[in-house]
């Protein structure tokens, strides 16, 4: 009698930890699970910088602004995504005409605005999952300076023709998840843009473009 209960009790103790790993394990899987895209979309502060334009010899003196950013992400493993990017903002400018660039509309300097938009491949990594976690960017691709316009008279500035600067740019920051698919994060970006600078301008160096932002993101 006494073996019999013993056997039982262990078979019960041996049946009920088999089944508490099992439903462990399964709870752990569920929770290292990530969704296999992302798709996200932020809102940044651009800080102002300079630059010149070796086809005309302007200088273009580009202001604060805000930048607008969506994303596509493809989970690499947990923690790491590649993706691509494309973002867009207006900025405002003083815009001083160079040397092969007379406008009546702006013979020295004005107030101007063009459109800066960048297309880009980046690596994301760093933690993942609910709660907080660190995070770093890796990113290259391209920008373009484009339709500049005289802010009065909305009349077109030189240069007319786009052209696609090679970018590359670096950065981070945090995120917070409140799920394993739904994520906000704030980051800062510093991107080279390696744009053709005007012999004899001030500034020779590549201009340098730090944005600042916040944006959420959703898996699928």
């Amino acid at each position: 009698m006494f073996r019999r209960i013993a056997c039982s009790m262990v078979l019960l103790l041996f049946g009920g930890s088999i089944s508490a790993g099992a439903q462990i394990g399964r709870r752990t899987n569920s929770a290292s699970s990530e969704p296999g895209y992302w798709v996200g979309i932020s809102l940044g502060y651009v800080d102002g910088f300079t630059s010149s334009d070796e086809a005309t010899g302007s200088v273009w003196r580009i202001g604060y602004t805000s930048q607008l950013r969506a994303t596509l992400e493809k989970t690499l493993q947990r923690g790491a995504t590649i993706g691509v990017a494309a973002a867009f903002s207006n900025a405002p400018m003083t815009y001083d005409a160079g040397a092969t660039s007379f406008d009546a509309t702006c013979p020295v300097s004005c107030q101007a605005h063009v459109d800066l938009t960048q297309y880009l491949a980046f690596i994301r990594v760093g933690g993942s999952g609910i709660g907080f976690h660190g995070m770093f960017n890796l990113e290259g691709g391209a920008t373009t300076f484009a339709n500049f316009r005289e802010s009065v008279s909305d009349a077109q500035l030189q240069p007319t023709a786009q052209h696609y600067d090679p970018t590359f740019g670096f950065g981070g920051g945090f995120g917070y998840g409140f799920s394993q698919s739904a994520e906000l994060y704030a980051d800062g970006l510093t991107d080279i843009i390696l744009h053709h600078q005007a012999p004899g301008a001030a500034s020779q160096s590549a201009p340098h473009q730090t944005t600042l932002r916040a944006g959420f993101r959703i898996g699928f």
